[in-house]
């Protein structure tokens, strides 16, 4: 979208005027990059400030600081560098944006127009965050201003809002989480994970997106969810899994196994026939450890094996006894290898 267009179509949702698919539009731009997003929220504050006028004397700062917030390079290098539009359909107002004073006119005008009354600006409030992790060990659960429990596992993070705002609820996560939201159909409930982006108004899932794992994915319990990349978006319905494979960039929807799925919140942990280097991700942040394979061998010796709340060194002999592997450990850092006998026997 041209940056005009961004502009009108933000003021027409912050004023309730647009439709399902201009919101789907509105949420895939703010998603492209952490920029959109400080933009939309930027803009957002400075709408919801407008409905209450404030004293004159704090007009002049207020609309100091959106000009400085319009003026940053990287938005004045996307204006200069964006290609002249096609002569449209249906006639329309085109306003050509040479200098970034130009720009903070603009998103006054189309406050003042859409709004039915001229911007009165007052100072702006930045958006707090607080961060939320998780040691290695059991999971946490954190319940959010809107009545939203999430459950968080070992060695995860969630980024969130103290006070959500009055259009969306936007949460970011690294790691793995199980979401348990409130239904609000007036804000959509957003979860930032990598490359995706999870969008529900009510239901349960679960989200996977660990830092360094092989898989991203996103499993839905309950209701119902769209998932959106950088290039398409995906509907999930209860029972459904969306996965994405790192190396390949591929992207699979299909039925999940609830229960191996969803372990992880009773401390348990279940391996049906996964390799030892997929598996390892969960015993590591599980147990608070390093695992070292000797080889490529090892690392793709399967695994069924079931943990319930096992303490480590009995997963490790199990895995031993199992995989036919050998181990030692030096403090937190474990060293595996395949057996010479199982591996000529296979």
């Amino acid at each position: 979208m041209q940056q005009e267009e961004v502009y009108l179509l933000i003021a027409r949702y912050l004023a309730r005027q647009t439709s399902s698919d201009e919101n789907e539009r509105l949420a895939t731009w703010v998603a492209q990059s952490p920029e959109n997003e400080r933009t939309f929220e930027q803009l957002k504050t400075v709408w919801q400030a407008s409905q209450t006028p404030a004293a004159p004397a704090e007009t002049s700062a207020a609309l100091g600081r959106l000009k400085a917030r319009l003026a940053q390079p990287t938005l004045a290098a996307e204006l200069a560098a964006a290609p002249a539009p096609t002569a449209p359909p249906v006639r329309r107002w085109r306003l050509r944006l040479a200098r970034p004073a130009q720009l903070a006119v603009l998103v006054v005008f189309i406050m003042s127009v859409l709004g039915g009354v001229y911007f009165y600006g007052r100072p702006v409030p930045a958006v707090a965050y607080r961060v939320y992790r998780t040691p290695a060990g059991q999971p946490q659960r954190l319940r959010l201003a809107d009545g939203s429990v999430v459950t968080l596992a070992p060695q995860s993070e969630l980024r969130y809002p103290a006070q959500f705002g009055a259009g969306s609820r936007e949460v970011y996560l690294e790691g793995e989480a199980f979401f348990e939201v409130s239904k609000d159909p007036r804000r959509p409930f957003r979860v930032h994970s990598g490359a995706w982006v999870t969008q529900v108004l009510g239901t349960k899932f679960n989200v996977s997106a660990v830092p360094g794992a092989s898989q991203l994915a996103v499993s839905l319990v309950e209701g119902k969810v769209q998932v959106t990349d950088k290039q398409d978006k995906y509907l999930l319905t209860p029972g459904q899994q969306l996965r994405a494979e790192r190396a390949t960039g591929r992207i699979y929807r299909q039925a999940f196994d609830r229960q191996q799925v969803l372990a992880w919140r009773n401390n348990q942990l279940i391996f049906k026939n996964e390799k030892l280097a997929d598996a390892a991700n969960q015993l590591e942040r599980r147990y608070g450890v390093k695992l070292v394979f000797a080889d490529s061998a090892t690392a793709e010796v399967r695994l069924w094996a079931t943990f319930d709340n096992e303490p480590l060194p009995r997963v490790l002999d199990a895995l031993r006894l199992a995989g036919g592997l050998s181990y030692h450990r030096e403090g937190q850092v474990i060293y595996l290898r395949r057996e010479p006998a199982e591996a000529e026997n296979n």
